[in-house]
């Protein structure tokens, strides 16, 4: 337990180390993997990466277009690169899952930056079309999971009743 708030108070100095370096809070905030955030700034992107100790930042005036894409393996987990003015394309997340948060900094960077492109267009929609996917296949999962569960009950409760009546 003391390391979990050794661990915590390191990322909260971490954090306002970044946020000290820029002199401002972010707009937005999307934390996924271990330890690693994507920040949004009035006039950049931030992303920290706690565990190596770095921190890179991308100018929103060089960045031309946002692109998500589905994981190879697991389409739940998002890539997300950023494509810029001089040709390159950066790896900004991989293993992205938390869509509610990416939403709002969506939200937040059509505000302060719109001549940013999103591929997919439609990005907000099918985000919230995979919040609802993941939603309902944890549904399907949870009452597969209790189905189970109330068929084994009524095998043991047939086994029970036959045992005690004809055994």
């Amino acid at each position: 337990m003391a390391q979990d708030e050794q661990d915590q108070a390191g990322l909260s100095a971490e954090r306002e180390a970044a946020e000290s370096e820029t002199g401002e809070q972010p707009l937005a905030r999307v934390r996924y993997g271990l330890g690693k955030e994507l920040l949004l700034y009035p006039d950049s992107f931030v992303l920290l990466r706690r565990e190596e100790a770095e921190a890179d930042r991308i100018n929103l005036a060089s960045v031309k277009r946002l692109i998500l894409t589905p994981g190879d393996p697991n389409p739940s987990k998002l890539i997300l690169m950023f494509d810029l003015d001089d040709g390159n394309t950066i790896i900004a997340a991989e293993g992205m899952t938390s869509v509610g948060e990416f939403r709002a900094l969506l939200a937040k960077l059509r505000d302060i930056a719109p001549h940013i492109e999103l591929d997919p267009p439609d990005m907000d929609t099918q985000l919230k079309q995979a919040l609802d996917i993941r939603r309902r296949s944890l549904i399907g999962c949870y009452g597969a999971v209790l189905g189970l569960c109330a068929l084994l009950w009524i095998i043991y409760l047939a086994v029970a009743f036959f045992g005690a009546h004809f055994g």
